[in-house]
């Protein structure tokens, strides 16, 4: 076997591995995509083909989804909206081949840049853990247009254990609790601030449309995200673009009051080094104020939490909701406040005392 064919295989094992933990039990559709992708030694050769980024299968899929919005895949739109189910595979295989020169410059440009809305719902009860205070200033790591930025403008429902959020918002949330007891009590925000190396403009229709098609299309999510894009482009949030580690200490020196960093699996695609460096910058930044750092990201990724076993739940790996106080230059706390769906559909509380 040649080094291309090696290079093939094993990444069509991991478009299957993908099929298997990620859409198995959640989409339907991308299941039977993904699965008919790795099969085809076609995809696998024009993917192999192009830079290591273009390898993961939400930057393929949002690029075939943006085609479909846009009308240019007739024959995926009844899959895509529901209105037709069986063997979309093959024909999603065939679309991709056809355009491969068109989806080349996309996969080559582009980002999977969801910034899930429905993360609010695991976002909010973690913000209650932050002390009481009037002057907080949320940033927002990995931001794409800014969406999370607005968690208290959503309307969140956690059934019957409560809710947040403005009743007659647009956009609204639910989030099953599993287990546990999440705060909820509305953390006033004096600044918004969301950071990224690419910035989208949820007032811009091009950047709206990717950001859509990176939403898995029979989940559910669409609406909503529709609506969130609205919420954000109406009340617009600081958005900077630049790399975290050179923009953040800057930020930091001309901020007051307490800080408190979000990141949605953001981490997960930062190498260890990286890492270090990010959490570093937290640190230094501590010297001056608190700093806070909320996560939600793939078991193992934030090296300052402790290991707890994730609860058996049926559907992709759960997202790991961390809590991470810098004070003086060190950890003063780090702990684990739940597990969440990555999207935000359920979330496993820990009850601390």
């Amino acid at each position: 076997m040649t080094k291309e064919q090696t290079q093939r295989e094993a990444l069509a094992d991991y478009w299957r591995f993908f099929a298997e933990t990620e859409c198995k039990g959640y989409s339907p559709l991308y299941e039977a995509i993904t699965t008919a992708c790795a099969n085809s030694g076609e995809v696998m050769e024009f993917l192999a083909s192009l830079s290591s980024h273009a390898h993961q299968p939400n930057l393929l899929l949002a690029a075939m989804h943006e085609r479909v919005i846009q009308g240019l895949e007739p024959t995926l739109t009844p899959f895509y909206s529901g209105a037709r189910a069986g063997h979309v595979g093959r024909l999603f295989v065939e679309s991709v081949l056809a355009s491969r020169d068109t989806l080349g410059q996309v996969l080559s440009s582009r980002f999977t840049q969801t910034n899930e809305i429905g993360r609010v719902a695991t976002l909010a009860p973690a913000l209650s853990v932050i002390p009481e205070c009037d002057d907080l200033t949320l940033i927002d790591v990995g931001t794409s247009a800014g969406l999370t930025l607005h968690l208290d403008d959503c309307f969140i429902d956690y059934g019957s254990y409560g809710s947040l959020g403005p009743t007659g918002s647009k956009v609204r949330v639910q989030a099953q609790v599993l287990s546990g007891h999440p705060p909820l009590r509305r953390v006033p925000i004096r600044r918004r601030i969301g950071l990224d190396r690419n910035i989208l403009d949820p007032s811009n229709s091009d950047d709206a449309r990717w950001i859509l098609a990176c939403v898995w299309p029979d989940t559910g999510r669409l609406e909503r995200t529709r609506n969130a894009l609205a919420l954000a482009a109406k009340f617009p949030s600081e958005l900077i673009e630049g790399e975290a580690l050179e923009t953040l200490p800057l930020l930091f020196s001309s901020l007051e009051g307490p800080i408190v960093i979000t990141t949605t699996w953001v981490v997960a695609y930062m190498n260890t080094e990286y890492r270090t460096h990010f959490s570093a910058a937290l640190s230094a930044a501590s010297q001056k104020r608190d700093i806070y750092w909320i996560s939600a990201e793939a078991p193992g990724v934030v090296a300052h939490l402790p290991d707890v076993v994730s609860p058996k739940v049926e559907g992709p790996p759960p997202s790991v909701v961390g809590f991470v106080k810098f004070s003086k230059g060190q950890v003063s706390a780090a702990r684990v406040l739940a597990h969440a769906h990555s999207h935000g559909t359920w979330i496993w509380w820990y009850d601390h005392s």
